[in-house]
């Protein structure tokens, strides 16, 4: 028995008690308002259960509250507990007891923990407790409040320890809650600064895709800060608990090592103080960079000055927290040698040009991958609903054709790179550049990545072969994916300012559309694809439980706008020649209009434009018309409904013969 009692110092854990405890008592009264009490309020009234829905996990209920008690409760507790670590006095006090220092750490961390866990405990049996009373059956399970439980202390946990580890390296409270903050979201901070900086140093370098792939996991606060939306995957609990335990041992290790003089000083230990200056010099110098160069639109010149400004500010501010002083500004000798050495590396990196040049060998590729959107591959496990992922290509002849794209594109290096000029069409000015991303994956298992940002309208010639191979549409479109059998019903709404929409439930009717689409998304040459843009009507399909796919029904559809005409449908759910009052076609001079407003304005009261009532004149144009205003000739459809009116265009290609015999 007194070996047993000698493992525990009553005094000690009464001190623990007395100066943190109301955190504790702060902990458990938050989180009994954001769960137990909020569901008592939501579904006391029997008349009101039906507009509730079932939540994926407790998190929902109140987050806002639950998340800021998340991330503050923890550090705030570490704070307080080893403050006698920041004050001279307390420190010589405690470590002039009989006790080594272990039994100190130890104490007060492990029995911090209690007063951390101890309020989560409550509340979940309250909760259980709230569950049965009210039955809540419908809403939530008890597998949830358990989901809840252990989550919520696996989040406090690192967040803890990783907070005690903290308190080690520094002797000032103030900076021991502020650092705890820097080192937690440090991983996610300097990987997001690196990513950015990289994007404009490499070109190509996809930080878009690096930056929306599991980088919130990197730091516990952000990757809580999804809780309501998001499942906590497994493997990350996992790791938390691992660096749970490694922060826990660092800290223990630290403590032993620190000397009772630390106290007072901003880093405890002389050598992490040189490491300290550098490394907020860094950070500085690469979140001032990518402030630069995104107020200045990649500007080379302004993202140079904001690296410099960054490095000294940063190497400034360091000098001033680790001196406890603002008389530092004589000390430039380290800032100088710090200059010297980043301008070497960026100098080397950017000569070999190694990463930019780089395209694989077509002989090493397995399969090719190219979008306009890298966010589609961040990881499905990511939410409740599995988004639309687009397959790779494999055969021969795509990858050939995706590799020369690829180096087309690198050949347009600095035109690509040149400040972004604005097109227009019917909607106003808009920016022609969209993002290639590029995904290669190797024989040998590897993966090359590379995104870029072009004008596609220059690159049509690359992008059709591509585009009009069957393996391509099949592999990228998502209408293929549709199961005709889990079809719920299909919206059609017509692209204009008309109030035209139908909705098709029907199983036979059903599926012959969705069989339509797929025919016509098969033949569709690249050219049409770009030139009806945003054209003819919107269709939706309903596969329940909220998930809908989007597409377009295109004038180049025949089949479909026939099968529509022989339904009695096209009227009701396609612009047509009966919603006009007339049509104006004219010359296209007015590419450096910005409004559509003027183009209208300067159609109307121009020679030399024709005036369409015809029915089938009418019929014509809006059959052939194109978004972009790159076309030879200008149309303004002047609508019966509102007097609202649309401008679109016709190309060579598309322009009707009458159109041709009038206007020379």
């Amino acid at each position: 028995m007194p070996l047993k009692m000698s493992l525990f110092n009553k005094e000690l854990i009464l001190q623990i008690g007395r100066s943190t405890g109301w955190i504790s008592i702060v902990y458990i009264l938050g989180l009994l308002f954001a769960l137990p009490l909020k569901m008592m309020m939501m579904y006391s009234d029997k008349n009101h259960l039906q507009n509730y829905n079932k939540v994926n996990n407790l998190f929902q209920y109140d987050f806002s509250i639950q998340i800021t008690l998340l991330v503050t409760i923890p550090i705030l507790l570490a704070v307080f507990l080893f403050r006698f670590l920041h004050v001279k006095q307390a420190a010589d006090h405690m470590h002039s007891l009989p006790l080594k220092r272990g039994k100190i750490f130890h104490h007060y961390a492990l029995f911090g923990l209690v007063f951390l866990i101890l309020p989560i405990l409550i509340t979940a049996i309250v909760v259980l407790f709230t569950h049965a009373a009210f039955d809540l059956t419908p809403y939530f399970t008890k597998r949830d409040v358990l989901y809840w439980t252990v989550i919520t202390i696996v989040v406090n946990l690192i967040l803890y320890t990783g907070s005690i580890f903290v308190a080690m390296m520094t002797g000032i409270s103030a900076v021991h809650a502020v650092l705890s903050y820097v080192f937690l979201f440090f991983p996610v901070g300097i990987m997001l600064l690196l990513f950015y900086n990289l994007k404009a140093m490499l070109y190509g370098f996809p930080s878009d895709y690096f930056l929306n792939k599991d980088l919130e996991k990197m730091s516990p606060i952000t990757y809580a800060a999804a809780l309501d939306g998001k499942p906590f995957q497994l493997n990350v609990a996992v790791i938390y608990l691992v660096f749970t335990v490694i922060l826990y041992w660092l800290g223990l290790f630290f403590y032993k090592k620190r000397k009772l003089e630390a106290a007072s000083e901003a880093i405890a230990f002389a050598k992490l103080r040189v490491v300290f200056k550098y490394g907020v010099t860094f950070c500085t110098m690469l979140a001032g960079g990518m402030y630069f160069s995104e107020v200045q639109a990649n500007s080379l010149g302004w993202t140079n000055f904001g690296y410099a400004v960054g490095a000294v500010i940063g190497y400034f501010v360091a000098n001033m927290v680790l001196q406890k002083t603002w008389r530092v500004f004589k000390s430039v000798k380290g800032l100088a040698v710090y200059t010297v050495v980043i301008i070497v590396v960026v100098t080397v990196v950017k000569s070999l040009g190694i990463y930019e040049n780089s395209i694989p060998e077509q002989n090493q590729i397995k399969s090719a991958m190219l979008t306009d959107n890298p966010n589609i591959f961040l990881d499905q496990n990511e939410s409740y609903e599995l988004a639309f992922l687009p397959k790779p290509l494999y055969e021969k002849g795509n990858i050939k054709a995706v590799r020369k794209l690829h180096q087309q594109i690198l050949n347009d290096k600095e035109v690509n790179q040149q400040e972004n000029v604005y097109q227009y069409d019917l909607y106003g000015p808009y920016d022609p550049h969209e993002n290639a991303f590029l995904i290669y994956e190797m024989i040998d298992g590897s993966k090359v990545i590379r995104e870029y940002r072009i004008n596609k309208l220059l690159y049509n010639d690359f992008y059709k072969p591509i585009y009009e191979s069957e393996e391509y549409k099949r592999n990228s479109k998502e209408i293929f994916k549709v199961k005709e059998n889990k079809i719920k019903s299909i919206l059609i709404t017509a692209n204009g300012p008309v109030n035209k929409s139908v909705t098709i439930s029907d199983p036979k009717d059903v599926s012959e559309m969705i069989s339509l689409l797929k025919a016509e998304v098969l033949a569709e040459n690249y050219e049409d694809s770009v030139y009806f843009r945003d054209r003819g009507a919107t269709v939706e399909i309903n596969m329940g439980k909220g998930r809908v796919v989007n597409m377009g029904i295109k004038p180049s559809y025949l089949k479909l706008t026939k099968w529509l005409a022989d339904k009695g449908l096209y009227e009701k759910t396609m612009v047509t020649e009966n919603d006009f009052d007339y049509v104006l076609v004219g010359k296209n001079n007015f590419a450096g209009l910005k409004n559509p407003d003027l183009v209208v304005q300067e159609m109307e009261k121009q020679a030399g434009i024709i005036k369409v009532t015809d029915k089938q004149q009418m019929k014509s144009t809006i059959d052939h018309a194109g978004v972009l205003n790159t076309g030879n000739y200008a149309v303004v459809f002047r609508y019966k409904q509102g007097r609202n009116y649309e401008v679109f265009y016709f190309d060579d290609k598309h322009v009707p013969d009458f159109v041709k015999e009038q206007i020379k």
